[in-house]
């Protein structure tokens, strides 16, 4: 909540569920389908689904919403967007989807598109960050696999600089640094250099995964109020 939902706080209220996830390992037994993991999925994406639900009939009020996630919640965001928004009414409502952390293939969902852009509205946006030069070897590089660039927003692999970086924020949340990193797609991950941050050279992770939103999240709370003014526009 404190590092990535704090994010969509500048933009409206902040709904997020409750609901118990699924364990880590429970991804690697799920690839092998194993019944308790496919289990474990379908119980914690029940809650979440119901969360969703409740939140529509106590909350919406029929204004338009964002959806973001991050890693386990992506799982559960993609299949909810597919499941429940897709083929609705609140198709119409979804300003953007922030998907991240978690792979999401270019032909999973039937309407909802990849954004093309910082300007385009009812779309999604996915990434995963590594460090750069680095594949991870358990993954599949089919070209099949969206990733956003969340500093420049952008599809292709145009770098984004430093400079272009507004603010990250670390783990205490006690500041903001701007600057603090680059990104560019590659393949279907995002690459980015060593933090340039207190230390930083400290820092040798190959996944980043735990920083996915907080080393764009000046960028990515610009993004959602300037995708949220486009929507009210259209």
């Amino acid at each position: 909540i404190k590092n990535q939902a704090s994010i969509f706080n500048g933009v409206g209220k902040v709904y997020s569920p409750v609901y118990r996830q699924a364990n880590l390992k429970a991804y690697d037994q799920y690839a092998r389908k194993d019944p308790n993991a496919i289990a474990a999925f379908e119980l914690a994406y029940s809650d979440v689904k119901r969360a969703f639900e409740y939140y529509l009939e106590h909350y919406n009020n029929g204004r338009p919403f964002i959806i973001a996630s991050h890693s386990q919640g992506t799982t559960h965001g993609k299949k909810l967007i597919k499941e429940e928004i897709e083929g609705t009414k609140l198709m119409n409502k979804l300003v953007v989807a922030y998907l991240v952390g978690i792979q999401v293939k270019k032909d999973f969902f039937k309407e909802l598109r990849l954004c093309r852009d910082k300007n385009d509205t009812g779309c999604y946006c996915t990434w995963r960050t590594f460090k750069k030069d680095y594949y991870p070897k358990d993954r599949d590089y089919d070209n099949n696999i969206a990733c956003t660039n969340p500093l420049n927003w952008l599809t292709d692999e145009t770098p984004a600089t430093f400079k272009e970086n507004k603010g990250s924020v670390l783990k205490k949340f006690n500041k903001v640094i701007p600057n603090a990193i680059d990104a560019q797609v590659s393949k279907d991950i995002l690459w980015v250099s060593r933090p340039n941050v207190p230390f930083g050279w400290l820092l040798q992770r190959k996944n980043w995964h735990i920083a996915d939103y907080n080393f764009y999240w000046v960028n990515v709370r610009e993004n959602a109020k300037h995708r949220l003014n486009l929507f009210w526009k259209y």
